[in-house]
């Protein structure tokens, strides 16, 4: 903020030196052509010259309306704001023009206007090659109109020549002038380009430490996020537990109980012994249901709503509308109707895989592919995201390998550019499943029930 500032009055203490000294030379040649005109020397001035002077307020007009006009341009592209900002480009084009018109305009007496110019420039634009760029060509420009490499500035008359018709006082007075004036302009330049580069230095070195404070911070929160999805999984097996513990206990207790009462009973009374049992029996079905009904609370509540393939092409359809990535679901499977604990798998498999796409590879494109070869089910997804550099299992995919493992199903993963059948950008998925059918898992819970 402090070098800001300090650019800043550097650019304005420039503009005023660089007014200051315009206005010197349209108030010498024009006073001075008024004086030889006057003492009429006019054709000893010219036969000196040997050449015809420009018209005495050519050279006002001209360069002040000029200044005055880059002075605008530079007021204005400073208060703009950035919706309506010029593009940078035609702003230096224009600056640039105009440099060259006032430098010519003073007949090449003074070319430290370019110096003024770039500094005004280098600041606006933030990209090295152009900066260099504009460094190179107004320092050209400053050094062809310093000294006078082109024929149209040789051309002209000397500034000395006007001088020579003051006395020598007077003349060395008005020399010493014009050569602090243009000093002090080189050295607010060099003054203005030092502060400039070396706050360069100081903001790419903070921008530099926020960004090891950055990678810091997300190293911080990925460890943080690793723990908390370790304690959730923690949490929801604890409660889990305390769910199983709570139904499973007390039925079982009840279980034991009424079977110890039933083997006293047996050779007593044989008909109590049974009526006990059929209770015994009945809890054991009312803590079956129990358990089922806790297993059941822990499935996706789009698949107590509908089936499997609504519930699929529901989550895809709310996935694209929050994320904005295009998935393109190919469904070659048949009929999804399968069983409860294989349609919470495929359904889980699927919702982390479009979820790691788009949080860790960054990919906008998803294509989930599900197709069924005799009895086995075969779901690939791959994505066009960034990949990654180490395929290394996270909970993520432990988590579905843990899945599949239950019910006989393998998994593979990895970059898609080390798959020979692909070689693209991104991440893909191959789980394998054998399904049953959800016939045979009701004829087993019936059996389990008698």
């Amino acid at each position: 903020m402090r070098n800001e500032k300090l650019l800043k009055d550097t650019s304005i203490l420039m503009y005023v030196l660089n007014a200051v000294i315009i206005l010197y030379y349209c108030m010498i040649v024009p006073a001075t052509t008024y004086r030889i005109c006057h003492s009429f020397s006019a054709y000893q001035f010219i036969s000196e010259a040997d050449r015809i002077p420009m018209k005495p307020m050519r050279m006002p007009l001209m360069a002040v309306m000029l200044f005055f006009v880059l002075w605008q341009i530079s007021f204005r592209k400073g208060r703009s704001s950035a919706g309506n900002r010029f593009p940078v480009w035609s702003v230096c084009a224009v600056e640039i023009i105009i440099c060259v018109l006032l430098i010519e305009s003073l007949n090449f007496y003074y070319s430290g206007i370019a110096l003024l110019v770039l500094t005004d420039l280098v600041n606006d634009v933030r990209n090295n090659r152009v900066r260099f760029l504009l460094i190179g060509l107004l320092t050209l420009i400053f050094a062809v109109g310093r000294y006078e490499v082109l024929p149209v500035a040789s051309s002209r008359t000397p500034l000395s020549v006007y001088l020579e018709y003051y006395k020598p006082g007077i003349r060395m007075f008005l020399s010493g002038i014009e050569s602090t004036l243009v000093s002090a302009n080189t050295l607010l330049f060099v003054f203005y380009m030092v502060q400039l580069f070396a706050g360069q230095k100081e903001e790419n070195e903070r921008i530099q430490s926020l960004n090891n404070q950055l990678s810091d911070a997300n190293l911080q929160l990925k460890k943080i996020n690793a723990e908390m999805e370790r304690m959730t999984e923690i949490r929801e097996r604890n409660r889990f537990a305390r769910e199983i513990h709570d139904t499973l206990g007390h039925t079982l207790t009840g279980i034991i109980m009424g079977s110890q009462a039933s083997l006293a009973l047996f050779d007593i009374n044989p008909g109590e012994a049974r009526k006990k049992m059929e209770t015994v029996t009945q809890s054991a079905r009312d803590g079956l249901a129990d358990v089922r009904q806790s297993i059941k609370a822990l499935r996706p509540d789009a698949l107590e709503k509908h089936n499997l393939d609504q519930a699929l092409e529901e989550m895809i359809i709310k996935f694209q509308a929050t994320t904005s990535a295009f998935i393109r679901y190919e469904q070659e499977a048949g009929s999804l109707d399968f069983a409860e604990d294989e349609e919470d798998t495929l359904y889980r498999i699927i919702q982390e895989c479009m979820t790691n796409a788009v949080r860790h590879g960054h990919a906008d494109y998803i294509r989930i592919r599900m197709s069924k070869h005799d009895d086995v089910l075969v779901i690939d997804i791959r994505d066009n995201g960034k990949g990654c550099s180490s395929v290394t299992e996270g909970f993520g995919l432990r988590h579905m390998q843990e899945r599949l493992d239950l019910l006989s199903g393998s998994l593979t993963y990895g970059n898609r550019r080390d798959d020979p059948g692909d070689g693209e950008n991104g991440f893909y998925v191959i789980a394998s499943l054998p399904v049953r059918k959800k016939e045979e898992e009701q004829k087993h819970d019936q059996s389990a029930d008698c």
